[in-house]
C-alpha cells in the first residue's frame, strides 16, 4: 500500500523547523541591533573649590624659658650670734625695710658703748691739748716758753685730733656691727622659709642665708633665640639698632598647661652677640604680673612675633589655604588648581608656618591654615575637598564651597 503524497517526511519537518528558528534569531539580532544606542562617557568627578585667603596673618616662633622674679634678694646673716627672732611668716609678703630677724645684740650693744666711751676720752684729750697749746702760745710772747715747746703742743693738739677721729670711727664701726643684729628686707616681695630656726647660731664662719625675697610684680622670661633665627630679627631691624627695634615688640607667654598668659608682655632686650659654644643669642622679655598669677622658676614658651615671610619683613598679609589640601610627594609640596575649563593642574607651591585661625563663631572649630609664600595667587580656585579625585590634566566638575 502507497503512502499518501500529502504527508511530510521527517527530514522536512526538521528542516523547515530549524529554518524558522534561524530566522527567529536572525530577527532578534536585527531587532537588538536596531534598538541599542551607544553608552554615554561618565561624568567629570565632583569636587569643591575655594579661592585661597588673603588676610592679615600673626606668625609666632616659641622658645622655652624659665621665668625668675624682676629681683632675687638672698637674705644673709652679717653679724655672728644666736638668732633671737623671726619676726615674719615664711611664704608671706614683706615690704621694703620690714624687720625679718633679729640676732643677738648684746655684744655689740657693749662693743657700742666701749666705743663710745673711747670717743669721750679721745675729746678730753683733745680739750687738754687745745688749752695746753693755747698757753703755750701766749707764754712764748713773754717768752717764757721757747718755740720748741709750743710746737711741741701742737703735734700733741694734732694727735689727740686724730684720736678723736679714730674714736668716731671705731663707734661707727661698732653701731654698723649693732645694725647688723636687726635683718630687714631690702626689697619688697614674697618671703621663702627660714633656713635657720631660732637659737642658733649664724655667721660665725662667713655670712648664713637666712631667708630669701623675689619681687615677682615683674616677671622676666630669658630665652635663647637660635641663629638662624636671630638672624631673620636682624633682618628685621632694619637701619635701627637691635634693642631699639625689639623694645616694646609685643609677645606672648604659653605656660606649661598650654594657656596664654592674660597679659601682653615685651621684649627690653636682646644680647650683643651670640654665643659661639651655643650658637644662640640671648634675649628677654618681661611681664606685668601685678596679680601674681605667675611666679619665678615656672616653665613656659615665649610666642615672639615674626613676618609671615622673612624675605618681606615688613608685609604682614599672606595667602593662606586650609593646611589639609597642601600635599607633598617626591617632588614637593603642592595644590591641586582648577582653571577656567574646569581641568586640574598640579602647582608646586613653597609654604611658611601652619597657623591656627580661631573660630569663626559659636559651635564652630578654630582652622588649621597653612601660608603660600610662593606658587598660588589668591585669584585662582584650588580644590579643597574631593582630592583624592583630582587628577593632574583630567577635569572635574567644580562645586564653590
Amino acid at each position: 500500500m502507497k503512502e499518501n503524497g500529502n504527508q511530510s517526511s521527517p527530514q522536512g519537518v526538521f528542516s523547515v523547523r530549524a529554518v524558522a528558528l534561524s530566522l527567529a534569531i536572525l530577527g532578534s539580532l536585527f531587532l537588538a541591533g536596531c534598538g541599542s544606542k551607544e553608552t554615554p562617557p561618565p561624568s567629570p568627578p565632583s569636587v569643591t573649590v575655594a579661592a585661597p585667603e588673603m588676610r592679615e596673618v600673626t606668625v609666632y616662633k616659641t622658645f622655652p624659658s624659665t621665668l625668675q622674679g624682676v629681683s632675687e634678694v638672698e637674705i644673709r646673716a652679717r653679724a655672728t650670734g644666736y638668732l633671737e627672732k623671726t619676726n615674719f611668716d615664711e611664704g608671706s609678703f614683706v615690704n621694703k625695710g620690714d624687720l625679718l630677724f633679729i640676732i643677738e645684740q648684746a655684744p655689740y650693744k657693749l662693743a657700742v658703748e666701749s666705743a663710745q666711751a673711747d670717743l669721750e676720752r679721745a675729746e678730753a684729750g683733745r680739750e687738754l691739748a687745745e688749752t695746753r697749746k693755747q698757753r703755750f702760745e701766749l707764754a712764748l710772747q713773754t717768752n717764757s716758753v721757747s718755740e720748741v715747746e709750743v710746737d711741741i703742743a701742737a703735734a700733741e693738739l694734732a694727735q689727740a685730733i686724730a684720736s678723736v677721729n679714730q674714736a668716731k670711727a671705731h663707734l661707727n664701726n661698732a653701731k654698723l656691727d649693732l645694725s647688723y643684729t636687726t635683718v630687714h628686707a631690702p626689697i619688697s616681695g614674697r618671703i621663702s622659709l627660714a633656713n635657720v630656726s631660732d637659737e642658733n647660731l649664724v655667721g660665725y664662719s662667713e655670712p648664713t642665708i637666712i631667708t630669701s625675697i623675689v619681687d615677682d610684680s615683674t616677671i622676666e622670661a630669658y630665652f635663647e633665640i637660635p641663629e638662624r633665627e636671630a638672624i631673620k630679627f636682624l633682618r628685621q631691624r632694619s637701619d635701627q639698632k637691635i634693642n631699639e627695634h625689639v623694645s616694646g615688640l609685643e609677645v606672648k607667654l604659653e605656660l606649661a598647661d598650654r594657656s596664654i598668659y592674660g597679659t601682653i608682655g615685651h621684649i627690653d632686650f636682646m644680647d650683643n652677640k651670640v654665643d659661639s659654644m651655643t650658637r644662640t643669642i640671648r634675649a628677654r622679655a618681661i611681664f606685668d604680673n601685678a596679680k601674681y598669677e605667675l611666679t619665678s622658676g615656672l616653665f613656659a614658651t615665649v610666642q615672639v612675633p615674626v613676618a609671615p615671610d622673612q624675605r618681606n619683613p615688613t608685609e604682614t598679609k599672606a595667602i593662606v589655604v586650609p593646611a589639609e589640601v597642601v600635599l607633598r610627594d617626591i617632588g614637593g609640596r603642592y595644590v591641586w588648581v582648577v582653571d577656567e575649563q574646569n581641568i586640574v593642574h598640579r602647582r608646586s607651591v613653597d609654604v611658611g608656618e601652619t597657623i591656627i585661625k580661631p573660630a569663626s563663631g559659636v559651635g564652630k572649630a578654630a582652622v588649621r591654615q597653612t601660608i603660600i609664600l610662593d606658587g598660588l595667587n589668591a585669584s585662582e580656585k584650588i580644590i579643597v575637598s574631593g582630592l583624592q579625585r583630582a587628577r593632574d590634566g583630567a577635569p572635574v566638575t567644580p562645586n564653590a564651597q
